[in-house]
């Protein structure tokens, strides 16, 4: 068992979630990178989700989130979600990311997969 199986609601006090377009014809690159880095992520401990927008359904008194992200209709909007112990845990993996040779080039890849001109938007959250 490794560590991401080890993670449980309980023990998952911080996430972090970043949500960016990217376009269609980088969805099967872009499954493969995150294929490649949920193996980083196992072994920090860190449980990783990966989603794409389906309903786009407006409903009345809520702001849908595709006024607020625009796509093209070539371009997917893409979440992730990373789950920690604690803002701690979150800080230890973002040094260890940013000390390792093989996250910095997964970035430099994400980023060129991700659809040019557009924006990343993250936040933090803390169990309530």
């Amino acid at each position: 068992m490794n560590k991401t199986e080890n993670i449980n609601e309980k023990s998952t006090d911080y996430v972090e979630f970043i949500i960016y377009r990217i376009p269609r014809k980088n969805q099967e690159p872009m499954l493969q990178l995150n294929k490649k880095s949920l193996d980083f992520f196992s072994k920090e401990g860190v449980k990783y989700d990966n989603f794409k927008l389906g309903n786009t359904e407006n409903i009345p008194g809520f702001t849908n989130i595709t006024k607020t992200i625009s796509a093209a209709s070539d371009d997917e909007v893409w979440m992730d979600l990373l789950y920690y112990r604690d803002r701690k845990h979150r800080d230890e993996f973002a040094s260890n990311m940013s000390n390792n040779k093989d996250s910095q080039e997964a970035c430099q890849e994400f980023m060129k997969l991700t659809t040019p001109g557009s924006e990343i938007i993250n936040g933090e959250f803390s169990r309530l």
